[in-house]
């Protein structure tokens, strides 16, 4: 929501020079005023006087900056009768209503404006803005190319096409379109999305020099600025890390992990080196493993490539150190994406499959489908082979849904899956026959200033079968994380899962995990 300011600042402007404004007392005449015009709406002789005297009270309350009410006072105006209005008031009271978080009315009112005139340039950017603060991306770019279509230098509409592909994780495609938009006049929002965009594959340097001739003017343009810095200082920066997490689950397995991590850009590559000490017991054991590893991953256009490798050691294992690696590609399709991954780890999780090395070796296809700008529909098998030799299939499927609430971003769907071992290995992992489950899940997500807060609750029904014995019934689960992106370059996280979801670890039991994770850039 990059250009609000400016764009209240035109209506503002429409707003003092209006007829509606003569009259209207400041201050100390504030109640009396909508008193006054609450009762005029209240005796009005039709809807069309109602409607003119609801955006009356609406000016009044956009002058003093309180879109909300703004907003509900130009709502019920248009839904009274939206003919006593000028196609220029009608265009200034969506943009007041789309500042007061109220996307699908300013979208109504939108497409209303363009279904009497298609060639509305000015209602047709604005809608593109609106849709994509929405998150309605798809849909935002395509009312942008219309636009560009026609009027290939439209500065507004190449900044929502930039802004959408950015946000959309195209921060590479995004590049020339920002230039092109750059080309047409200095302007802060496409310059600030600009160095982002450099930021978000890597380029530090570049963002830097984008960014340095800055200058914010607006509140809303000096929190972008303020973030942006704020990026160019973590995200992209290195890093160094710590991170703590305790296990425990209804087997009486306890487990402690301790890692410290560096991270840090090699060209458009993104690097962390890790280094983790596990020590689990359960009743009968104590022992320990050591993980090094490290990883890469770049994003050029629609293409995602990552690479790792690392050893782990188990405690008194005559083996030393077994070799563990992943390496993935996944693709950006107009329709959703496909991936692919194959990787090799160790079992660390209990205390019995750290003494018993078990190595898993994995192959895996994902695919994922944009239904529509709200639900996204993905599916994903994996075939995984181990090194007690036996093996396994897993098939899942997932059903999503973008609940269109401005605040906190909400999401609801279902996810299935069959997962089936060869054999029961007896080794200490779970490995399931004929494992099914029907899972009905939440993600709620809010974040203000600093502070972030992730809640996704789950619950649904499973069934399957090991050494011969049927185990079915209902399960529940949770997950939820809540960070604080500190000044000075650091973030501190605390994060939380836990349930009775059989296939929620790798041991199978009634489990829960904390943890907390404490990054410095630099």
């Amino acid at each position: 929501m990059t250009v609000r300011t400016v764009l209240l600042t035109v209506v503002l402007i429409g707003i003092c020079f209006s007829p509606a404004w003569a009259g209207l007392p400041t201050e100390d005449g504030d109640a009396g005023t909508i008193a006054s015009d609450e009762k005029a709406i209240t005796d009005a002789k039709d809807e069309k006087e109602a409607a003119l005297l609801r955006k009356k009270l609406g000016d009044y309350y956009a002058s003093r900056e309180d879109y909300k009410k703004a907003a509900e006072e130009f709502v019920k105006a248009l839904s009274l009768s939206p003919s006593p209005f000028t196609r220029q008031e009608r265009l200034q009271m969506a943009i007041a209503i789309s500042w007061a978080d109220r996307p699908d009315d300013a979208i109504r009112v939108l497409r209303s404006l363009l279904a009497e005139n298609q060639q509305d340039r000015d209602a047709r950017i604005h809608l593109a803005k609106v849709l994509s603060w929405s998150d309605r991306l798809q849909e935002a770019e395509a009312e942008a190319d219309i636009v560009l279509k026609d009027y290939p230098e439209n500065q507004d509409a190449l900044l929502v096409k930039a802004n959408t592909l950015r946000w959309r994780g195209e921060a590479a495609a995004s590049i020339p379109v920002y230039e092109k938009a750059l080309a047409q006049g200095e302007n802060f929002d496409v310059r600030i999305g600009l160095a982002s965009a450099y930021l978000a594959i890597g380029r530090k340097e570049t963002a830097k020099e984008t960014g340095k001739t800055l200058q914010p003017l607006y509140p809303y343009q000096k929190k972008e600025f303020a973030q942006f810095s704020d990026a160019l200082c973590g995200v992209s920066a290195s890093h160094t890390g710590i991170q703590y997490g305790y296990y425990a689950d209804s087997d009486h397995n306890r487990v402690k992990r301790s890692t410290l991590s560096y991270g840090f850009w090699a060209d458009r590559w993104e690097a962390e080196l890790n280094a983790r000490l596990t020590d689990a017991k359960d009743p009968t054991r104590h022992t320990k493993a050591e993980d090094v590893w490290m990883t890469a991953h770049s994003q050029t256009g629609r293409l995602g490539l990552s690479a790792g490798a690392g050893v782990s050691r188990m405690e008194d294992d005559d083996a030393a150190y077994r070799a563990t690696g992943l390496i993935k590609a996944a693709i950006g399709m107009d329709w959703g994406s496909v991936a692919v991954s194959a990787s090799r780890d160790a079992f660390s999780d209990t205390a019995q499959l750290i003494e018993n090395r078990i190595i898993r070796t994995s192959g895996s296809l994902g695919l994922a489908e944009t239904l529509s700008p709200r639900l996204t529909l993905s599916e994903s098998y994996t075939h995984s082979g181990y090194s007690d030799a036996n093996d396994a299939d897993d098939f899942q499927l997932a059903a999503r849904y973008a609940v269109p609430l401005p605040f906190p971003k909400v999401a609801t769907g279902y996810r299935f899956r069959y997962w089936d071992f060869r054999r029961q290995s007896r080794s200490g992992y779970f490995d399931p026959n004929h494992f099914t489950s029907h899972q009905i899940f939440v993600s709620l997500y809010a974040e203000k200033n600093a502070f972030y807060v992730s809640l996704d609750p789950y619950g649904g029904y499973q069934s399957f079968t090991r050494y011969g014995e049927k185990t079915s019934g209902f399960f529940a689960g949770f997950s939820a994380s809540a960070g604080w992106r500190m000044k000075k370059c650091t973030s501190f996280e605390l994060d939380g899962e836990g349930g009775n979801y059989a296939a929620g670890t790798a041991a199978g039991f009634n489990y829960y995990q904390v943890g907390g994770r404490l990054l410095v850039y630099f």
